[in-house]
């Protein structure tokens, strides 16, 4: 069918076949069932994240001050990096993290074999990317720079949203164990 509105084609559902009952619900895709239980274990609120202190070996020096908190996923592997603390544990292909810092602090330039997508959430952010760092590009609330593997990077906090001593990013990185290096 066409959609003239978006000049797109679409396909119409497939015929039942005969032999399924009126009523039978057909998927290509397994389904399984999951308890109320189950997803409160996948549930992260952000007021009980924890942050480990040190998880980054640059976390407190000067200028890349950060918390780090891992909400889904296992954590970056990281040469010196402590416990990330998930809030959910699992390994199904990415990782979600929040950082939250004052302006003028981010990690050091350091970089990944895949893929690390920034969502700016509160404040405005400067991802910097390139081997020397000589390419950026600024960000504001809800705005998303996808920076592919092998590309070096950092992100600065440039202004804490207003009324707030810090600005927050998420990242979401591609992967079960990750890799990340510092420059």
């Amino acid at each position: 069918m066409s959609d003239p509105t978006h000049g797109t084609t679409t396909t119409a559902p497939a015929a039942r076949p005969a032999s399924d009952p009126p009523g039978a619900a057909r998927h290509e895709m397994e389904i399984r069932p999951f308890s109320v239980e189950q997803m409160q274990g996948r549930v992260a609120r952000f007021g009980e994240l924890r942050c480990p202190p040190d998880r980054y070996p640059d976390s407190h020096l000067p200028g890349h001050q950060r918390r780090n908190y891992l909400v889904v996923g296992k954590g970056l592997q990281v040469k010196g990096a402590k416990d990330p603390l998930s809030a959910i544990p699992v390994s199904e292909g990415f990782h979600l993290a929040y950082a939250a810092m004052r302006p003028g602090n981010g990690p050091m330039l350091h970089n990944h074999d895949t893929n690390e997508t920034f969502v700016a959430i509160k404040g405005t952010w400067r991802v910097i990317w390139g081997a020397d760092g000589a390419h950026s590009v600024d960000l504001r609330p809800l705005d998303v720079c996808s920076v592919p593997p092998f590309v070096p990077r950092t992100f600065v906090c440039t202004s804490a949203a207003e009324g707030e001593e810090e600005g927050l990013i998420m990242a979401i990185i591609a992967g079960d164990a990750p890799r990340s290096e510092f420059m």
